[in-house]
């Protein structure tokens, strides 16, 4: 059962969303397209700094990213009621970063100035630009459609260049959260394009490992652009990466490598079932439900939208002993999709 975009995205509420567009034609993105015999590795870079140059324009934080032959994953913090605590002229300033036309070249700095002016004066579009700068339908929009212009031009075509409208996952609690970005930092590995995460290009793990110091290694992860709240997980970065890491040798080279200790305490932290970590960072892309989280939570989303059932899938809490009873404190398995009845 197909569900509105109104009710996957809660343009009420801030949380994590997961994000994902893919090319409708054959050409790829980026790398070599053998059809052609043409490299598009360029393509990747125009994502990439479109998303993070994005991030400070749109009510969104940027926790991961990762740009790949013919789609791209983006992992967000999204605040729609963000933009109503920005200024009048913050909100114009932005407006006009997020579609700056000809005006954002020195030789047009008078005309910028007095449609700026004009947008401050003018009561009812601010309220319109406020709404959009809080909307993941828009910040998808404006990714996507000034690379279908570049792309197109480069190829001399006209027409679709993404497949439909842009898939979206609600991130309902940070085990979810943690799943869904290490899924997306290992793309690149578990396309076989890399083995180590360095060399793991256009990703945000990449962008970590390169810029991080010692400092911040033993800091919260925090996004990579974007502030809206400051919000950071609980999680250390040092602890992430290390996870990452040891999850992207596991994925390279299988049965090589038992899982630290100190990695599996940060999973039991999050309530994450260890052993079932691999499985459900490589199966999270199978699996096409609406909404991620514990099963309560999952089961308050289908309430709330008035639903008996949801296309979602389960990181079940700790000391959910509904299949086993034992005396010491177990954490659930990732599950496959399931439906939530209600009724």
């Amino acid at each position: 059962m197909a569900i509105k975009r109104s009710e996957l995205i809660d343009d009420e509420n801030a949380g994590y969303y997961h994000l994902m567009s893919r090319c409708v034609r054959r050409t790829f993105l980026c790398g070599m397209d053998k059809e052609s015999g043409r490299s598009y590795e360029h393509r990747r870079q125009w994502i990439e700094n479109r998303i993070l140059e994005l991030a400070n324009v749109f009510a969104i934080e940027v926790y991961a990213y990762a740009v790949m032959s013919n789609h791209y994953h983006l992992v967000v913090y999204f605040d729609p009621k963000a933009p109503n605590q920005w200024t009048d002229l913050e909100v114009a300033e932005r407006w006009l970063k997020a579609y700056p036309g000809k005006l954002d070249k020195p030789k047009y700095q008078q005309q910028r100035d007095l449609k700026l002016d004009a947008i401050v004066n003018n009561p009812r579009q601010l309220k319109t630009i406020r709404n959009r700068l809080g909307s993941l339908s828009w910040l998808m929009s404006r990714i996507n459609e000034p690379i279908a212009k570049m792309s197109n031009k480069e190829d001399f075509v006209s027409g679709h260049f993404w497949e439909s409208r842009f898939k979206s996952q609600a991130l309902l609690d940070e085990a979810a959260l943690l799943t869904c970005m290490a899924y997306v930092d290992l793309n690149p590995i578990r396309a076989n394009m890399t083995k180590t995460l360095e060399e793991s290009d256009h990703t945000s793990i990449q962008k970590r490992v390169k810029n991080m110091t010692e400092a911040q290694l033993n800091q919260a992860v925090k996004s990579l652009s974007g502030e809206i709240k400051n919000r950071s997980m609980v999680l250390k970065l040092k602890d992430y990466i290390e996870l990452v890491e040891w999850s992207g040798k596991s994925i390279a080279y299988p049965n090589k490598s038992k899982m630290p200790a100190h990695i599996e305490s940060t999973l039991a932290h999050l309530n994450l079932q260890p052993n079932q970590w691999l499985g459900q960072v490589q199966d999270f892309g199978t699996h096409q439900g609406y909404f991620v989280g514990k099963l309560i939570l999952l089961q308050q989303k289908a309430e709330e939208l008035k639903k008996k059932w949801l296309k979602g899938f389960n990181l079940p809490e700790i000391n959910d002993l509904t299949t086993q009873k034992v005396k010491s404190i177990i954490v659930m398995p990732f599950l496959a999709p399931r439906r939530l009845n209600l009724a």
